[in-house]
């Protein structure tokens, strides 16, 4: 299972419309933000949280529940707001900045800190893509 970026445009009413994939241009794949396990390992780390970042690891609050891992939405910690998008592309250039860092304290044994760090730019170059995307449609982003 893989974790993804989906765009979303606010409704009047306070919900919000998640963009269905006749709505959504952009080509496929470049919604993928990780594999599920990145929830803790990476976007959710102790390491990326000392980077100072504070949108990806409050993106989605997981907790464990009869083994079974949940998804738990609580003040809208699971959205970047419209207004929240040029924070977010400021957190996603921090990251950059500390990707070997990132990486490292990250990777797992079975993969070089090369090959950890070049699979975490290209999620980032796909959760930044569309972030820019969602600003140029008024909306937001959320990860699940």
């Amino acid at each position: 299972m893989s974790l993804t970026s989906e765009i979303f445009l606010p409704r009047e009413d306070g919900s919000r419309h998640i963009l269905g994939m006749a709505e959504d241009p952009r080509p496929d794949g470049t919604d993928l933000a990780g594999p599920e396990s990145w929830r803790t390992k990476v976007w959710g780390s102790p390491s990326i949280r000392r980077i100072g970042a504070r949108f990806l690891p409050a993106l989605v609050d997981v907790h464990q529940s009869d083994g079974h891992v949940e998804a738990e939405a609580e003040a809208d910690g699971d959205v970047v707001t419209p207004g929240q998008i040029p924070a977010f592309l400021d957190e996603i250039a921090l990251v950059r900045a500390e990707l070997t860092r990132l990486a490292t304290e990250t990777c797992s044994p079975d993969r070089t800190v090369e090959q950890h760090a070049r699979h975490i730019e290209s999620r980032l170059d796909a959760i930044e893509a569309s972030a820019r995307y969602a600003r140029r449609l008024g909306g937001g982003l959320l990860i699940w």
